[in-house]
């Protein structure tokens, strides 16, 4: 489903190359909801974006469902960007609307006619345990409201896959609960691969089939969950 083939990410950090990605060869199946774990400057947010190309390789490919979509530009990329849903850390809620028209947002962006709009934002809302706060906005949300807000918003689309980049890593213990859970509900009732990215090891341990740890740019390890936490093989993962 998703394949990435010798991915390297370089930037320039004070007049000098910076590798934050190198080399990284990793493949996720269709329908696995799967980890990268790993500290802060590891690479793990660099890699994710190269899936939608918010951040192009240097080298390397990435392929999904055995495309190359490396150089996707134009309507292409547009094509490809509808059929991946992506979750921030910090929600990126448009402040001045409420929870009805950010959801709606990214079904008015693929033009999906108006009257199909509104029925899919409350099927949504319901998904994610927020029916009943259709008419407020961001500003009377908890944390872990926004958060579902905006995994609402991501799933409009119906996309085949779902990017989360440190999605509970701004919320509190309790909110974070919050959205663990309607993930897995999300998990075990929509055919989606999720690729989920976090230092948080409580969230990895309830929600991932399969994790890799990342150090230094570089994949270092790859197992089950369970393998991953009970028998840890390298420096990084223990």
């Amino acid at each position: 489903m998703i394949r990435f083939e010798d991915v390297s990410v370089v930037f320039e950090r004070n007049g000098q190359p910076f590798t934050a990605v190198n080399k990284v060869s990793l493949e996720i199946e269709k329908g696995r909801f799967f980890g990268i774990v790993g500290s802060s400057g590891a690479g793990k947010s660099t890699l994710v974006r190269t899936v939608n190309l918010l951040q192009r390789p240097t080298s390397g490919r990435v392929y999904i469902d055995g495309i190359d979509v490396t150089h996707l530009q134009g309507k292409d990329l547009s094509h490809l960007r509808q059929r991946i849903g992506m979750i921030f850390q910090h929600f990126n809620l448009i402040k001045n609307a409420n929870v009805i028209d950010n959801i709606a947002l990214g079904l008015k962006a693929s033009g999906t006619p108006k009257a199909l709009i509104k029925p899919r934002v409350f099927e949504l809302l319901k998904t994610v345990g927020l029916s009943d706060k259709a008419e407020l906005y961001p500003g009377d949300l908890s944390g872990g409201q926004k958060q579902r807000v905006a995994i609402a918003r991501a799933l409009a689309n119906n996309p085949e896959i779902l990017l989360c980049d440190e999605a509970t890593s701004a919320l509190d213990p309790d909110n974070t609960r919050e959205v663990v859970q309607t993930l897995k509900n999300i998990k075990d009732n929509y055919p989606i691969t999720i690729l989920f990215i976090t230092h948080q090891m409580e969230v990895a341990k309830s929600l991932f089939d399969e994790i890799a740890v990342m150090s230094e740019g570089q994949i270092v390890e790859r197992n089950s969950s369970y393998g991953l936490f009970s028998r840890p093989q390298s420096a990084a993962a223990r």
